[in-house]
C-alpha cells in the first residue's frame, strides 16, 4: 500500500496537471475527460515502486498527450496498430520524463526489471534476430545497454522516432517505419522462399524471423516528402530489387479491404505487421495486477458551506439569553475562577513576553550604519570600527488560535475542568494580543448543517453544528458574559437552552470543517502561523462512506477486504486508511487538514485514570509497556502520542484539570532570601503546571 502514499512522485504529477489516478478492478486503463480521472487496473501490492511510476507515468502520458482521436486517424490513414503503439509509447514517455526529470530514474530501473523478469519473452533470443520494429521497441524502452545493432538507415527512423514531438508526427512516422517493416517482411519471405524454407502456400511467422544484414534503401527524407528518384528510375516506394510492378501491388495491398484497418491484429492478411515484443508484455501485463479479493474505494473531501455550518457568538449568546431569560445567571463560581485566573494569566504574560525578547534578541543582528561615529574619530589611525552601529531585532511569527471543542455526552464529566482550562488559555491570548477564535462542536444542535448538495465520490458526512463560543472579535462585555455562561454550563452540567444540548462525537466533521475555517482565519487575520487545537474525550464518528449516485453507496467496514482512500480535491493529497479503528480514521483526515493549511494541530486526549488501558490499546503499539506507562500517566498526569497524526498529541488525566486545586506556598522557618524565591518559584510552577493547555501553546508559539 505504500505504493499509493500521496507523498510519491506520482501524486505530486497529478496534482499539477489536475489528474486523479484511481486503481479499479478493470481490465485496462481508462481516461475520463470531463472529470480528469485516469482509471488504472489495481496493481498488486508486491510490485516495486519503480514498476509501479512506470505504470503509472505511462497512463498519464497518454492522458494528457494522446489525443482522443488518434487511433480513429490511425486507422483512417490505414496505419498498423502495433506500429503507433511502439512510435507513440517512445513519444508519450519520452514527453513525460521531460517534464518530470524525476521519473527517468524509476523508467530505467522498471524496464530493467521487465526485461530481468521476460515481460516481452526475449530471454534466450538474440535481440539482433529480431524485426526493426521489435528492435527498436526493445531499444526505446530499456535503451542502449542492450547491445541493439541497427542498420544505418534504421538507426534514421529511430531517430525519427525518438524526435516526434506532435501526434502528427507519430502519423508521419509511423508510415515510413509501417513501409519500411513490410518490406524488410516482404524481404524475408522471399529469401525463405528461395532456401526452400518454406513454399509459396505458407503463412509467414514472425517468430521465425532473422535479421538481414542488408541495407534497405529507400528515397524518402526524415519529413516525410518525396525526394528526387535514384539513377535507376527505382520508385520511392520500392525497396532493394523490387520492380514497379511489385511496388504497385505493395500499394494495393496496403490499401486492399481485406487488410488491416485502424491497425487491427489478429487477421490472415500476411503482411500485416506485428510487434511480438509489445504483444508479449500486453499478455504478461496481468501480472502487475492484484491478484487477491481486495479492492480500493476512493473518497473525496466534501465542500463545507461555513455560513451554515457556523453559528457565530452573536448568535450563539443571543439565543442562549433568550432561552434563559427567566433564569438568573449564576456569577459566583465564574467570579471566583476569574479572580484566581487573571492573577496566573498575568504571570505567564510576562513570562512569556520575557522568552519572546530573549529569542528575538537571539536572532538580533548588529549592522554598520555606513555613518561617521563622532565619538570614535580619533582613534581612525589604529581603529576601523568608527562608524555607528544598527541592531536588527526580526520580528517573531504572527500567530493565531482555532481551538475545537468536544461537546458530547461523554464530555459532561469532564466539562468543568475543561472549560476552565480552555478560558484560561483564551484570556492569555487576550492579553498578548494573539487572535483566536473557539468552536464546540455538537450533533445535537437544532440547526445542525447536513450537506445537501453532495456529490458523487465525496465522503458521506453526518449532521454536526459548530458553536463559535469564544472569540477575539468579543468586546470585553461580550468575553465576560460568554466565558460566564459556559462556566455556569460546564458547573451545572446541563443547559436550559437546547443549542448545548450535548450528543455524538462529529471530530471528523469538525476537521473535515476546518479545512476552510483555517485558511480562511489566516487570511483575515493576516497570520503566518495558526495553531489549532482539538480537545476531546473520545473517537469521532468513522466517515467511511461514500456517495455514489449511481450504485447504493460504499461502505468500508471491517473484514470487508476494501481500502478506504481519502483525497483532497483542493490538494490532491490522499490518505490511504486500512485499519478499521477510527482513530486511524481520523489520523488520515488530521494529515490532510496539515497538508491544505500548513498549521499546527494540537490534540488533547481528556481521559480518567481507568480509561488510560482502553486508550492504550488502540493508540499505543502493541509492544508498549502498558503497566508501567499507566502509572507514568497517573504521576504526570499527561502523555504525548506521536502516531495520530497530530504534531503533538497528549492525553490528559482528567483528574489534574482542576486550576482550583490548591498548592500551598511551603516556606522552612529561617529560609534565607535565596531559600524564600526557591519556594516562591516552586509554588509558582505548581499553579502553572496544572494550566496544561496553556502551557503546550505557549510552548508551541514561543
Amino acid at each position: 500500500m505504500q505504493l499509493l502514499d500521496s507523498k510519491s512522485l506520482l501524486a505530486k504529477l497529478m496534482a499539477t496537471e489536475n489528474l486523479v489516478v484511481e486503481q479499479r478492478k478493470v481490465q485496462t486503463a481508462m481516461f475520463d475527460v470531463k472529470s480528469r480521472v485516469l482509471t488504472i487496473p489495481q496493481l498488486d501490492k508486491s510490485i516495486s515502486g519503480y514498476l509501479y511510476d512506470l505504470f503509472v507515468g505511462h497512463e498519464v502520458g497518454h492522458a494528457l498527450y494522446t489525443p482522443l482521436d488518434g487511433l480513429m486517424r490511425a486507422r483512417d490513414e490505414k496505419i498498423s496498430q502495433a506500429v503507433t503503439n511502439v512510435v507513440e509509447d517512445s513519444r508519450i514517455e519520452r514527453k513525460i520524463k521531460n517534464k518530470y526529470p524525476g521519473l527517468r530514474g524509476s523508467f530505467v530501473k522498471a524496464y530493467k526489471e521487465l526485461l530481468e523478469k521476460d515481460f516481452f519473452e526475449t530471454q534466450g533470443v538474440d535481440l539482433n534476430t529480431m524485426p526493426f520494429l521489435d528492435r527498436m521497441n526493445l531499444f526505446c524502452k530499456g535503451g542502449p545497454a542492450q547491445g541493439i545493432n541497427f542498420t544505418p538507415f534504421e538507426k534514421s527512423l529511430v531517430e525519427m522516432v525518438e524526435s516526434t514531438e506532435t501526434y502528427d508526427d507519430v502519423i508521419r512516422v509511423s508510415k515510413l517505419v509501417e513501409q519500411y517493416a513490410k518490406q524488410e517482411k516482404e524481404e524475408q519471405r522471399q529469401r525463405m522462399l528461395e532456401e526452400g524454407v518454406m513454399d509459396e502456400n505458407d503463412d509467414f511467422d514472425e517468430e521465425e524471423f532473422e535479421d538481414d544484414d542488408g541495407q534497405f534503401d529507400y528515397d524518402q527524407d526524415f519529413d516525410g516528402e518525396e525526394s528526387e528518384s535514384k539513377e535507376d528510375g527505382d520508385d520511392v516506394d520500392q525497396g532493394g530489387d523490387s520492380d514497379d510492378e511489385e511496388s504497385e501491388d505493395d500499394t494495393k495491398d496496403e490499401k486492399s479491404p481485406s487488410g488491416t484497418s485502424g491497425g487491427q491484429q489478429g487477421d490472415n492478411d500476411e503482411t500485416e505487421i506485428r510487434s511480438l515484443t509489445d504483444e508479449n508484455y500486453k499478455k504478461n501485463e496481468s501480472k502487475l495486477f492484484a491478484k487477491d479479493d481486495s479492492s480500493y474505494y476512493y473518497g473525496n473531501i466534501p465542500d463545507v458551506d461555513l455560513n451554515q455550518a457556523i453559528m457565530d457568538y452573536k448568535k450563539v449568546f443571543a439565543t442562549y439569553k433568550e432561552s434563559t431569560k427567566h433564569i438568573p445567571l449564576r456569577t459566583e463560581k465564574f467570579q471566583k475562577f476569574r479572580k484566581e485566573t487573571s492573577k496566573v494569566v498575568s504571570y505567564m504574560v510576562k513570562e512569556f513576553e520575557l522568552r519572546k525578547n530573549a529569542d528575538q534578541m537571539k536572532r538580533a543582528s548588529v549592522a554598520k550604519t555606513g555613518e561617521l561615529n563622532m565619538n570614535k574619530v580619533f582613534s581612525y589611525k589604529f581603529n576601523d570600527d568608527i562608524f555607528k552601529k544598527m541592531t536588527i531585532v526580526p520580528d517573531g511569527k504572527s500567530h493565531g488560535l482555532v481551538m475545537f471543542l468536544d461537546w458530547s455526552g461523554s464530555m459532561s464529566g469532564h466539562l468543568e475542568n475543561t472549560m476552565k482550562q480552555l478560558i484560561t488559555l483564551v484570556m492569555f491570548c487576550k492579553k498578548v494580543n494573539i487572535p483566536f477564535d473557539v468552536y464546540a462542536f455538537t450533533s445535537e444542535s437544532p440547526e445542525s448543517y447536513s450537506k445537501r448538495d453532495i456529490k458523487t465520490g465525496d465522503i458521506m458526512m453526518k449532521p454536526f453544528h459548530l458553536l463559535n463560543i469564544f472569540s477575539s472579535r468579543m468586546s470585553a462585555v461580550e468575553f465576560t458574559y460568554a466565558a460566564n455562561v459556559m462556566v455556569d454550563i460546564s458547573t451545572s452540567r446541563y443547559s436550559y437552552c437546547r443549542l448545548f444540548a450535548m450528543g455524538g462525537t462529529p471530530l471528523n466533521e469538525a476537521i473535515i470543517a476546518a479545512m476552510k475555517v483555517v485558511p480562511e482565519f489566516q487570511k483575515k487575520y493576516k497570520l503566518q502561523v495558526v495553531n489549532t487545537v482539538f480537545l476531546t474525550d473520545g473517537e469521532g464518528h468513522r466517515l467511511s462512506s461514500v456517495y455514489d449516485s449511481y450504485e447504493t453507496q460504499m461502505e468500508w467496514r471491517s473484514g470487508a477486504a476494501k481500502t478506504l482512500i481519502i483525497r483532497d480535491p483542493v490538494t490532491k493529497h490522499q490518505e490511504i486508511v486500512e485499519d478499521w479503528s477510527n482513530t486511524k480514521n481520523t489520523a488520515a483526515f488530521i494529515k490532510l487538514l496539515k497538508a491544505r493549511t500548513h498549521c499546527n494541530i494540537l490534540g488533547f486526549y481528556v481521559l480518567s485514570g481507568r480509561e488510560f488501558s482502553r486508550a492504550a490499546y488502540i493508540l499505543l503499539p502493541r509492544a508498549a509497556n502498558v503497566d508501567a506507562m499507566k502509572v507514568q500517566f497517573r504521576k504526570d498526569k499527561s502523555m504525548v502520542i506521536t502516531n495520530a497524526g497530530f504534531d503533538e498529541y497528549y492525553l490528559l488525566r482528567s483528574e489534574g484539570l482542576d486550576v482550583d486545586e490548591e498548592t500551598e506556598l511551603v516556606v522552612k522557618e529561617n529560609a534565607t532570601t535565596r531559600g524564600l524565591v526557591s519556594a516562591f518559584s516552586k509554588y509558582t510552577k505548581n499553579r502553572l503546571n496544572n494550566r496544561v493547555v496553556l502551557n503546550r501553546f505557549i510552548g508551541m508559539i514561543s
